[in-house]
């Protein structure tokens, strides 16, 4: 029996237009999409050509019916996710109101290979084309998937030569001491109109920066701080009355308020996503001393800059949520768990007391896995002060040897960092450095061939290496000053309060406790060692990963001491060593 076969014409769908209107057979709904990097008026004035260019080309022909122009201004190429425009234009072709799509060049389309090649294929699978003029590609064929892809893959190469050579000028410009500040949100400062090198004050602003400072210094916890400068209605730098601890926090360490100038804190990564993160020795930072006028003067700068590295030393990557402590109690932070390294936390205990008893319970038995908590017990805080009284009194005020061989000690660190490099001759090969690179880029920006682009991206990545590690050097040098400043105010502080005959729980400070003891490490509830720092630069983090070694070394004071309770008298031991 013979077979028919019969072939089934595909069917034609109508389309229409979005107010009812069928489009003729052979017609397509069609769209432009112009894209520019910038707000300058250059830019503007190139895309709105652009514009009237596709306008008048695709209304004058016949075949299409021209239902939209998508324009992004002033929106990099490299990330899609942020240009409105393009996301509407994806959205409505999806919708079926967009049947081919025409755009300049890959280029301007997208500078993110996995962005162009996602988008196109995403609207093939919808039947929409996407059509580039410069490179004659449609999207919709297969035979032009390869040539697509390379287009691509140049235009992000071609923006990540962009983004290396603007990262350069904008190195460049930091290094000549040009400031980068959104300074009509800045409390204190704008840019000087007629020198960018320059920040002027603004007198009534200025004010209460200095107020915060010398609240600070006063003992005022940052929280406090908000809520009296909420109270007495003074505004932000963004004009606004609610104050935020995290505010106080920047402006105590903003280096710009003692006249100094540290640029390039934060930095992009990755030219693909723009996000920018916080530099932690990743890239250069930029440093001018004396860069204009000061608000805060440097000698109260450098203390509020000690107090609260204290504070933070304390806290950081240890308990964050007990940031909150900081300012409140002289112990805060003080003490450290012998067997998991974590800060004690102040309670009350009410349950059998006929007052509450104040005691110092391990962070990670509070807080803990309850199927993994630290076996740490609580110590109270009454014979945790009466034992570092003793301390104190016998190391700094009544044994004169032990007190000359601490403060020798600390002095001795002192004029070891005091002996810093000479960052002038560092920073003289910089800038010999400086223009070895600004030519390599020089001629990267003309040469023709891809042996010559690779030989030079050779060089320069080179040269920038050499440069990072002369960054580093300058970075330590400054570290070791900073060190220093540190030790000169423990030795002030130290030397205003070898003026008291004794020192008494009810006499002791928070200040008081961070001249002289750097942290009491728990055993037990009745051992203790009582750490003295001679050494600067060995903080929080050195104590937690070296506590084990730490409480072995030899003391320079063993000691017990004994209080007398109701119920249970308690005796705790002691011994003071050093680091």
């Amino acid at each position: 029996m013979e077979r028919t076969v019969t072939v089934i014409e595909p069917k034609v769908k109508p389309k229409f237009l979005t107010d009812g209107t069928a489009l003729m057979p052979g017609q397509k709904r069609v769209a432009a999409y112009c894209r520019v990097s910038t707000t300058k008026e250059e830019q503007v004035t190139s895309i709105d050509n652009q514009a009237d260019e596709w306008q008048k080309r695709l209304s004058s022909d016949p075949r299409y019916i021209l239902v939209g122009i998508y324009v992004d201004h002033g929106l990099s190429g490299t990330n899609a996710a942020n240009r409105v425009q393009l996301n509407k234009m994806i959205d409505d072709a999806k919708a079926g109101k967009i049947d081919k799509i025409f755009t300049k060049s890959i280029s301007r389309f997208a500078r993110n290979v996995a962005d162009s090649i996602s988008i196109a294929r995403e609207l093939k699978e919808v039947g929409v084309e996407i059509y580039f003029d410069e490179e004659h590609l449609s999207s919709i064929d297969p035979h032009n998937d390869v040539m697509f892809t390379i287009g691509a893959l140049m235009a992000q190469e071609e923006s990540r030569h962009m983004s290396e050579n603007i990262k350069w000028t904008f190195e460049k410009k930091m290094r000549e001491g040009c400031v980068f500040l959104t300074d009509s949100k800045f409390l204190g400062y704008r840019i000087d109109p007629d020198n960018p090198k320059n920040l002027i004050i603004v007198p009534e602003e200025a004010e209460i920066v200095r107020l915060i400072y010398d609240l600070y210094l006063k003992g005022m916890g940052t929280n406090a701080i908000c809520r009296k400068l909420e109270a007495e209605g003074y505004l932000t730098g963004t004009k606004k009355k609610k104050w935020y601890q995290s505010t106080i926090e920047s402006i105590i360490k903003n280096e710009k308020y003692c006249g100094d100038l540290l640029l390039q804190k934060s930095y992009t990564p990755d030219f693909l996503t723009h996000k920018r993160v916080k530099n932690e020795g990743q890239v250069p930072k930029y440093f001018i001393e004396d860069n204009h006028e000061p608000i805060i003067d440097k000698e109260t700068w450098n203390k509020a800059q000690i107090l609260y590295q204290r504070n933070r030393d304390k806290f950081c990557g240890v308990n964050k949520n007990m940031k909150k402590y900081t300012h409140r109690y002289p112990y805060s932070g003080l003490l450290m768990c012998i067997h998991c390294g974590d800060s004690y936390k102040r309670r009350h205990w009410t349950q059998g007391y006929k007052t509450p008893r104040i005691v110092y319970q391990c962070s990670n038995y509070i807080e803990g896995n309850p199927n993994e908590r630290c076996p740490a017990k609580p110590i109270s805080e009454d014979i945790i002060a009466k034992t570092l009284c003793e301390v104190i009194n016998k190391v700094y005020l009544k044994d004169s040897c032990i007190f000359k061989t601490v403060f020798n000690l600390i002095k001795k660190n002192l004029e070891i960092n005091e002996a810093a490099t000479d960052i002038t001759v560092i920073q003289n090969k910089q800038s010999d450095l400086e223009k070895e690179i600004t030519a390599i880029l020089s001629q990267k920006a003309v040469a023709t061939t891809s042996e010559e682009q690779f030989i030079l991206d050779k060089s320069y990545r080179a040269k920038l290496e050499e440069y990072k590690g002369l960054d580093n050097q300058i970075a330590e040098a400054l570290d070791k000053q900073k060190e220093a400043d540190y030790a000169k105010q423990r030795i002030e502080t130290i030397k205003t309060i070898l003026n008291t005959d004794s020192i008494t729980p009810e006499l002791i400070t928070k200040q008081i406790i961070d001249a002289f003891i750097a942290k009491v490490i728990i055993i037990d509830r009745q051992h203790i060692v009582i750490v003295i720092r001679v050494t600067e630069g060995l903080g929080n983090d050195y104590i937690k990963e070296h506590r084990y070694e730490i409480i072995d070394n030899d003391p320079i004071l063993t000691g017990q001491v004994h209080l007398d309770r109701r119920f249970r008298p308690e005796d705790l031991e002691y011994k003071v060593v050093l680091i």
